[in-house]
């Protein structure tokens, strides 16, 4: 009686495969928005510099992708302004409530604002 390891070998490879990838796959999909590509969505964008909260972007809309061959990110902000960052960053795609998400993070633009993250944040939600 002949056994065909090769087959055999074959399928336990690919069942192999298909049970890891499908982590990474799904992850895929859920950061891309989409299961055949990219698409706009819900985004909190916080820029530090030195630790410093720089900017915080609440983006309802919005496409926010790293730019090739850089570490920068490239997105419109919520009037339609091209904005590029790079070095510190944190993007966070609210895919499920969003609502709640942007409820636990102020807009803010140091430059603009001419404040802290933390006091424009306590200013706004009655702290102190």
């Amino acid at each position: 009686m002949k056994k065909n390891y090769g087959i055999f070998g074959f399928l336990m490879v690919t069942i192999l495969l298909l049970v890891t990838s499908c982590a990474q796959f799904h992850q895929k999909i859920k950061a891309d928005g989409g299961f055949f590509g990219t698409y706009n969505g819900a985004w909190i964008v916080i820029k530090q510099s030195g630790g410093v909260i720089t900017d915080v972007y609440k983006l309802d809309d919005a496409l926010v992708k790293s730019e090739a061959g850089s570490d920068g990110w490239l997105f419109l902000d919520q009037n339609n302004n091209p904005v590029h960052i790079g070095g510190d960053m944190k993007a966070i795609r609210c895919n499920n409530d969003k609502i709640s998400m942007f409820k636990q993070y102020e807009e803010f633009h140091m430059e603009i604002d001419l404040c802290t993250y933390k006091e424009k944040f306590e200013k706004v939600r009655g702290i102190k």
